[in-house]
């Protein structure tokens, strides 16, 4: 039998106007936002940190940057650098290990191992996206703060 429908936060529910008494966990686990920028962890490669700063910086805007999943962004970025490094191996090295014998005829062909760790980082990397809104579909799915004209050009001085 399913779990049913995931629980909607309670200031997801006020921000779409469907909360109601019935509706509000009464002791909700709160977390801390984050209100500066944090250095990208050392354990990330170059593009690693170049993908931290990306999410985490559009996060920390939204106002949707929280203490507690800081460690959460580090995996999916590591397996982002994953995948990426593993592409770009592959399109220098090629996709295909080829198989011979001693008079040179073709004896197999296999993919080589980096292909599956580039499909393996990726599917890894799409789940941990879709947890804080980083695919299209996630995105649908989550209502951010409203902001207006007023709010960004104030951003926009910050």
């Amino acid at each position: 039998m399913g779990q049913g429908r995931k629980k909607t936060p309670t200031v997801i529910k006020k921000m779409q106007g469907t909360a109601r008494a019935d509706r509000i966990l009464e002791n909700e686990m709160q977390v801390d936002l984050v209100n500066d920028l944090p250095d990208a962890p050392d354990l990330l490669s170059t593009i690693g940190a170049e993908e931290w700063y990306k999410v985490t910086s559009q996060l920390l805007h939204l106002k949707m940057l929280h203490s507690v999943d800081l460690r959460m962004i580090e995996a999916y970025c590591n397996e982002m650098s994953l995948y990426i490094e593993c592409e770009i191996d592959l399109r220098k090295n090629g996709r295909i290990d080829v198989f011979k014998n001693s008079n040179g005829d073709i004896i197999r062909t296999q993919a080589k191992p980096y292909v599956k760790i580039k499909n393996d980082a990726l599917n890894n990397a799409l789940k941990l996206a879709c947890q804080f809104g980083l695919t299209p579909s996630a995105r649908s799915n989550i209502s951010a703060p409203l902001t207006t004209n007023n709010t960004q050009i104030n951003n926009y001085f910050d």
